[in-house]
């Protein structure tokens, strides 16, 4: 989807140097996917959050009689 937007050069520049893309269209997709990625980690986080953390085990089993 072609789209016009007004970038910050300098921004995209360091971008596109620090992920190895050449384009400002490879800088702004991998930087969407980047947001989209981080996003989704933090809502899976947040959701988590209240699941315990086993960290024996045979302990976990054994307290549940099996």
């Amino acid at each position: 989807m072609r789209t016009v937007i007004n970038l910050d050069d300098d921004a995209c520049v360091e971008v596109m140097e620090l992920l190895g893309v050449r384009t400002k269209t490879d800088a702004v997709n991998a930087a969407l996917r980047d947001v989209l990625r981080r996003r989704r980690l933090q809502t899976l986080l947040a959701e988590t959050a209240d699941i315990p953390v086993i960290a024996d085990p045979e302990e976990h089993y054994r307290a549940a009689g099996r």
